[in-house]
């Protein structure tokens, strides 16, 4: 499996606070079936002050210490990017990390935003050629109450990552009713683990995958964990994904 959103990397933001608590991350992820990780700090949110030349440099020096402890994880270089007014304005400048060197960026929307202000925002990225991946929109405060959001953004060439943990109930009974809601519907592109800490939404697919499993059968599976991710790292364009029903 791919992980495409996980804080992995130590002491940049609230993810693990040192190597040694990454590499556990890292062992726990292993163990629970994933091969590779996108590393996606907190990105321009205001609280964490993370560059792209961080993220990189981090990913390689984890790779490093992985390869010395023969932890067979491969990790990517991303961001978790807050959307602001000013999103567009850094991409120009060259200030944000796409999803593993690919042209999908993973976006985390204000829990309280003006609908207008975020379709215009993805106009400007299809006009940019950038793949907007919204991540974890079903614990998002206002998309929870405005379902009829999740369409519309659709129809703007946007992509969602839900979180395995709300697809397995562990992040409440309204995330997880959306969750479902959306897999059922053919609006989930990506399930990530949204992983911090081993105890703390870990970085695991596992439980979600037999969840999904279950309700829909391997081809599900394949579609959400396997081939939508790996189209990432291919760096080639998803197509045909608005509103396919895989269960």
């Amino acid at each position: 499996m791919i992980d495409i959103h996980c804080h992995i990397l130590p002491d940049l933001d609230d993810g693990p606070s040192n190597m040694e608590k990454a590499v556990d991350m890292a062992l726990l992820a292993v163990r629970s079936g994933t091969t590779q990780i996108i590393a996606t700090p907190h990105f321009k949110n205001g609280v964490f002050e993370v560059s792209s030349e961080m993220v990189i440099d981090s990913v390689k020096m984890f790779t490093r210490v992985l390869e010395e402890k023969k932890i067979s994880l491969k990790v990517l270089p991303g961001a978790e990017i807050r959307i602001s007014p000013d999103s567009c304005l850094l991409l120009d400048q060259g200030e944000l990390l796409p999803l593993g060197c690919s042209r999908y960026y993973l976006f985390e929307l204000p829990d309280i935003f003006i609908k207008e202000g975020i379709i215009t925002l993805l106009r400007q990225l299809r006009q940019r050629e950038v793949i907007p991946v919204i991540a974890h929109p079903e614990r998002n405060r206002t998309i929870q109450r405005h379902l009829e959001m999740i369409p519309e953004f659709i129809f703007e060439n946007a992509l969602f990552q839900i979180t395995g943990k709300s697809i397995t109930g562990e992040n409440g009974k309204r995330s997880f009713k959306i969750a479902w809601n959306m897999v059922k519907e053919g609006q989930v592109h990506f399930v990530a683990s949204d992983g911090h800490s081993i105890r703390h939404r870990p970085p695991c697919l596992d439980d979600a995958v037999k969840a999904v499993k279950k309700a829909g059968g391997k081809k599900a599976v394949r579609t959400i964990f396997e081939e939508n991710p790996a189209k990432i790292l291919a760096g080639s364009v998803m197509s045909g994904v608005r509103g396919k029903r895989v269960i």
